[in-house]
């Protein structure tokens, strides 16, 4: 068996029915229509066991397409980052051109490392901006009301920053705990901290290029086959109708594998022929006498 290094999921083919939850589970007709396709020869009197251990595999994947889902495209986080760098910007603008004798009322009481800047930071902007507006309107100081406007902006941007590029500009911050805001030149060395971070970030992002790795799916696939294997069946793939390219499954394996992951999420059979194919590759650099990483 092949279990890609560094991914949390173990597959047990020892694990008894009755583990993955009732959403997940096939129902009568999915299962029919995909036994239909089940290309092991030793299927006969099996079917209950088969049947737990694809409704585990469509749990797993279900749940990492939810997950999927919910995370931001690489475009979106590319766009959430150049907004970060955008508004720290104009609050450093805005904060260089006047000289603002602000104190925050609550002194921290304990060290702030840098996942400050993402949960206490917002706030500390937040009272920066009450406190310069305040003071803005005992002497209609506009530059004083573009530095609350700059503050509450970038604090509004990260606290609607999305989990990846939060990780990816955190990645990128100083590792100290000198993340304590008591006076606006606090605020200005962490806003310039969050500055380059949040550059280094969108830089290094847009290097890698290329669409979000998507190893669960390859991980299923790769369980499918030995699945297949285990019931005496063959797994090969090729996306050749005759002499005619496809692009989709043509063998009974490949045939098996879309018909399931169509039960899990909205697949193309194309997406599904280039999985066959890196799960193949997968299985033939690991062996497939033991469980191996690879």
């Amino acid at each position: 068996m092949v279990l890609l290094r560094g991914y949390g999921h173990v597959y047990d083919p020892n694990a008894g029915p009755g583990d993955c939850s009732e959403a997940c589970l096939l129902s009568d007709d999915q299962f029919t229509g995909v036994m239909s396709t089940f290309p092991g020869r030793l299927r006969e009197g099996c079917e209950a066991e088969i049947r737990s251990q694809l409704e585990w595999f469509r749990e797993v994947m279900v749940q990492a397409e939810r997950q999927r889902a919910q995370r931001a495209t690489r475009a979106q986080s590319h766009q959430a980052l150049g907004h970060v760098i955008q508004h720290v910007g104009q609050f450093l603008s805005c904060a260089a051109q006047l000289e603002f004798d602000w104190v925050a009322e609550h002194a921290p009481t304990e060290a702030a490392g840098a996942l400050a800047v993402f949960y206490s930071f917002p706030g500390r902007l937040r009272a920066l901006a009450k406190s310069a507006r305040r003071k803005a309107r005992q002497g209609d100081d506009a530059p004083l009301r573009r530095l609350a406007d700059a503050a509450d902006h970038l604090a509004d941007q990260l606290m609607r920053l999305d989990e990846a590029s939060e990780d990816k500009i955190r990645s990128q911050l100083l590792q100290n705990d000198d993340y304590d805001v008591r006076h606006l030149a606090d605020a200005i060395r962490i806003a310039q901290w969050l500055e380059l971070a949040s550059q280094n970030a969108l830089a290094i992002s847009k290097k890698r290029g290329g669409p979000l790795r998507q190893l669960t799916r390859l991980q299923v696939v790769i369980w499918l086959a030995d699945l297949v294997e285990r019931y005496g069946g063959t797994f090969t793939h090729n996306p050749y109708e005759r002499l005619r390219y496809d692009g989709s499954p043509q063998t009974p394996a490949g045939q098996f594998v879309l018909k399931f992951l169509q039960t899990c999420t909205s697949i193309s059979p194309q997406t599904v022929s280039s999985m066959m194919a890196a799960a193949i590759r997968c299985r033939n650099r690991a062996g497939k006498s033991e469980m191996r990483t690879f």
